[in-house]
């Protein structure tokens, strides 16, 4: 196969015009893999649009649970939901979600999203009138309020967290802004991840949560990176070269809705409707690329959301309730497999543990700094991004009751 063109835009979107799509492939995600790929350990992850490769390419789904597993890890069954819905900062699972709700409490409308940040920054440097109106299109209820400047800083540099974008009770959302739901994030573990680990008697490590204290490419109670880094790492123990499928990005790959009962017995998953990306397109053998979603009941059926019940019989009273049901997606490639085999090596080189423990650390969050405080040398973790992904790399989050533990 020869290298790819170029990446296309997340979800085969179309807001960009041809010459921004271009920048996009070239001046985004291929900087990013470069880069990814720049450290001297990671030689089985490359860039498509530069490296060609022969044979045929394998492509991976890679799939897990929307609802945030740090707030699930630490907090009760029913206080978990209300945790999660607090602040989009809990939502750390590259999907994130914001409320709708009537005069009396009760949810009307939840929405989903799990598009990146960066894809945004950049219609706001290359097409500010494209943004503006995609804020508008995408969050109707609002569109006569919503203005350019509410979405800059200082009329010129795009604000990720504008009035707009950046609470879970208005109902109003555009994409992600949880510190570590970025598509850099997303490349950088998957690059790191495809570094062969081995303990210190040389045997393989394969199961995910060693392998994520061993490499330190992420937060260690989230679904996400876990489970990226492990399916990542399995195939790469096979010897192929790596990379991440175009369109590079996070998707939502379905919704349960079995999981629901309405009071009316209705098929629950019909209140789920898709509203922006792509469908599946079996001439092309392309699956379904997409990022947004509404849950809804239409006014029609006499209830709300919050009518609904779960399996265990309680009532849709947050959104994040729903979150247990979506399954989030990313896709790896793999190519010339048994060809590159890479180096077999020991786990990073530590720092102290509890110098990774912030201060002040909540009685929630006792457990994370027990973690921390047992790990051994080598599987403390330390941010080693290139420069250019430093602090936008997923680190887990370790909710307390009024405040996290980053490691």
């Amino acid at each position: 196969m020869a290298t790819l063109n170029s990446f296309n835009p997340p979800a085969y979107l179309t807001d960009l015009t041809k010459e921004n799509a271009t920048r996009w492939s070239e001046e985004y995600i291929s900087r990013w893999m470069d880069r990814s790929a720049s450290t001297p350990e990671v030689t089985q992850f490359y860039n498509p649009t530069t490296r060609a490769t022969t044979g045929e390419i394998s492509k991976k789904n890679i799939t897990w649970t929307a609802f945030p597993n740090t707030v699930k890890h630490n907090t009760p069954e029913k206080e978990r939901w209300r945790v999660a819905d607090s602040t989009r900062e809990n939502q750390d699972e590259y999907c994130e979600w914001s409320v709708l709700r009537d005069a009396k409490g009760e949810i009307t409308k939840v929405v989903f999203t799990c598009e990146g940040p960066e894809y945004w920054e950049a219609l706001a440097t290359l097409q500010p009138a494209t943004l503006l109106q995609l804020y508008k299109d995408n969050n109707p209820e609002y569109a006569s309020q919503i203005k350019k400047e509410d979405l800059y800083i200082g009329g010129t540099r795009y604000n990720r967290q504008n009035k707009w974008n950046n609470s879970t009770t208005t109902g109003s959302i555009m994409h992600l802004i949880q510190s570590a739901n970025t598509l850099g994030a997303e490349i950088q573990l998957g690059a790191d991840a495809t570094v062969l680990r081995v303990d210190s008697q040389g045997n393989p490590i394969h199961d995910y949560d060693r392998l994520i204290r061993c490499s330190r490419y992420g937060g260690i109670y989230r679904n996400s990176d876990p489970t990226i880094g492990g399916n990542v790492n399995d195939l790469a123990w096979q010897g192929p070269l790596i990379t991440l499928a175009d369109p590079v990005g996070l998707y939502l790959e379905s919704f349960d809705g079995s999981q629901f009962v309405a009071p009316d017995d209705e098929d629950v998953q019909k209140f789920w409707k898709f509203t922006r990306g792509t469908p599946a397109d079996p001439t092309r053998n392309r699956p379904a690329h997409w990022v947004r979603a509404v849950f809804e009941v239409p006014k029609s059926y006499g209830y709300n959301v919050s009518a609904i019940k779960d399996g265990k019989g309680n009532k849709v009273m947050w959104g994040s309730q729903l979150a247990d049901a979506i399954q989030i997606r990313l896709t790896g490639q793999a190519a010339e497999i048994g060809k590159h085999l890479g180096q077999k090596r020991r786990c990073k080189p530590a720092v102290a543990a509890a110098a990774e423990v912030s201060v002040g650390a909540t009685a929630g969050a006792s457990g994370a700094v027990a973690e921390a405080a047992s790990m051994s040398a080598a599987e403390a973790g330390e941010d080693h991004s290139p420069e250019h992904l430093k602090g936008t790399r997923s680190h887990g989050l370790d909710i307390g009751a009024q405040g996290y533990v980053c490691y």
